[in-house]
């Protein structure tokens, strides 16, 4: 199961890879950090980085939750485990371990999807991990070549930002 490891903004990473060097692996099966591509401009081109997907967070996969919560006691700069309940803590529900599987790889990045932008900044989706969250569509910025996408995550309604790859525009529009 997946449990969510709150940390400081910017420390995922190495939140992350201290789990991995401190907490036995029989504790942490996989210890990951969810990433995003997104298209930024330097000097004039567009590039493509990799950013952290779900800021100020790491996630764990283990089937012994206390005994995991005893070892992060060991991490610097952790803040908590996310979602204890008097003695209990809960794993992601399946439907949201099931996003965050959806969105990503096997490495857990979230790659770019192609998009065609048409009038009023509508987008139709060719492909990518975007496809199935057209609908939870709340912001696109084209600037930036992202969209954030509401998702229920842990209880509550988080805006997830994407990057897009526009292949086309309409009249007037910005083209890559």
């Amino acid at each position: 199961m997946w449990y969510v490891i709150q940390t400081l903004k910017g420390e995922e990473e190495r939140t992350a890879d201290i789990i991995r060097k401190v907490v036995a692996q029989d504790l942490a099966r996989e210890c990951f950090v969810p990433k995003r591509e997104r298209m930024k401009k330097f000097h004039g081109s567009w590039n493509k980085v990799e950013e952290v997907l779900f800021q100020g967070y790491a996630f764990v996969d283990s089937k012994k939750p206390m005994e995991l919560y005893e070892e992060l006691k060991r991490v610097p700069k952790l803040t908590k485990m996310l979602g204890m309940e008097t003695d209990f803590f809960y794993s992601l529900t399946e439907k949201e371990e099931g996003m965050v599987r959806s969105l990503g790889d096997e490495k857990h990045k979230t790659s770019l999807s192609r998009v065609i932008v048409g009038e009023g900044k509508k987008i139709q989706v060719l492909g990518g991990p975007l496809k199935g969250y057209v609908g939870n569509v709340v912001k696109t910025n084209l600037h930036k070549r992202e969209v954030a996408v509401k998702v229920e995550f842990m209880g509550r309604n988080l805006e997830l930002k994407m990057g897009i790859e526009m292949v086309e525009c309409s009249a007037g529009g910005d083209r890559r």
